[in-house]
């Protein structure tokens, strides 16, 4: 073979051989590195409610990766492992406190950051109960108590030094106030409240009222028939109270039924034109003494009629009687002695009145009787105030 042709051939094997070494790898070439990108790399921040989320994982087929949580109050719920690309989901518990927390997530050797919000503060809010009390004058202790939310700090003051907390007057959440209330040497009643927060607990305390003094004047009266009213002044200290009451149905006390300090008392009366009564207006004040009575003696009438039997034939007719009458005591009468009212009447139909009613002082009274029809004889009556006549028809 000539030696151009040899050469040609040599650089045709040496190429192939060239192109047949650079097909091969070396065996020290190093393996391909797995790459991974978190999407977010931190959360958007959760509220204090907690819930669900997600992050996405990106890398080549055939990368294995795992997710861990680095807190307990992260729960993952799906893709704790994975190959290729593929996402993690994962549960936030709620937050039960006021204050933010951090946490994260390990996803394939990277940190996936959470941001947890805290709750809003509740304003704190209080109750008492019972919300006031009342004591007497010898005063004593008591006790209200506090509804509050955990942790709500609250502090009891008095506004008076006869009322005494007891204790330091401090707490939180829900407990109870206990205070004392010394004794009243006063007339006066008094008030004063126990402040906790936006609360008042009111203590109310009658005054030492047995020191009160009381006098009434007058307490006699003696108005005569005809209605009227009188009146009647209680003299006492500002703060000492009392009542009026009366004890007859025919008295009515029209101002002043109760009161405290001096007063005056109105008592009206009704007509009286039967015979003399007498009743009292209890006044009573809270002592050892009880109280004082107002006297009322009503003059009245005595009555007389000049006939108290009288007989009329079956055919009916017509009668009369006199009726006289005097005040007791005289002095009501006047000079004339005309000052009693009073009314005739008839209990049956058959016998009619006939002189206009009612008559003043001494006066006659007429009356018709209509005829009888039946065979036997019958009664009837004609009343004058406490006086009966009585009045017998023949029969026919």
């Amino acid at each position: 073979m000539p030696s151009r042709l040899r050469i040609y051939a040599l650089s045709i094997a040496v190429a192939s051989s060239l192109v047949i070494a650079c097909d091969q790898k070396s065996p020290t070439e190093p393996t391909a590195t797995c790459a991974f990108t978190l999407s977010p790399v931190t959360s958007v921040p959760m509220g204090s409610d907690g819930g669900t989320a997600t992050v996405t994982v990106a890398t080549t087929p055939g990368c294995a990766w795992t997710a861990t949580s680095g807190n307990d109050w992260i729960t993952i719920s799906a893709g704790a492992t994975g190959s290729g690309p593929g996402g993690v989901t994962y549960q936030v518990a709620a937050n039960t406190t006021t204050t933010a927390r951090n946490g994260a997530l390990t996803v394939a050797g990277q940190n996936h950051a959470i941001v947890q919000q805290g709750r809003s503060p509740t304003p704190c809010a209080y109750e008492i109960a019972p919300a006031s009390a009342d004591f007497t004058k010898d005063g004593g202790p008591g006790t209200f108590s506090v509804t509050a939310q955990a942790g709500c700090a609250w502090t009891a003051s008095s506004s008076a030094s006869w009322l005494v907390i007891g204790g330091s007057g401090q707490g939180a959440g829900t407990g109870s106030v206990a205070y004392s209330v010394s004794r009243q040497t006063q007339i006066a009643g008094r008030t004063s409240t126990i402040a906790l927060a936006d609360r008042r607990f009111t203590v109310r305390q009658s005054g030492d009222i047995g020191a009160c003094q009381y006098s009434v004047a007058p307490v006699l009266f003696s108005p005569c028939m005809p209605k009227g009213a009188f009146t009647a002044t209680i003299t006492t200290d500002a703060t000492c109270p009392w009542t009026a009451t009366p004890a007859a149905s025919w008295l009515d006390v029209t101002s002043g039924a109760s009161g405290a300090g001096s007063a005056t008392i109105s008592v009206a009366y009704a007509d009286n034109y039967e015979a003399p009564r007498q009743g009292i207006v209890q006044i009573r004040w809270p002592t050892p003494t009880a109280g004082q009575n107002l006297q009322v003696s009503q003059a009245g009438c005595r009555y007389a009629v000049s006939l108290t039997a009288i007989d009329i034939i079956a055919a009916g007719g017509t009668g009369t009687f006199e009726v006289f009458q005097q005040s007791d005591p005289l002095t009501c009468g006047g000079a004339t002695q005309d000052r009693c009212v009073w009314t005739a009447r008839s209990d049956v139909p058959w016998i009619t009145v006939t002189t206009s009613m009612p008559r003043a002082g001494d006066h006659p009274v007429a009356f018709a009787v209509a005829a009888n029809a039946g065979a036997s004889a019958r009664t009837g009556t004609l009343v004058v105030q406490d006086k009966v006549v009585v009045v017998t028809q023949a029969g026919r």
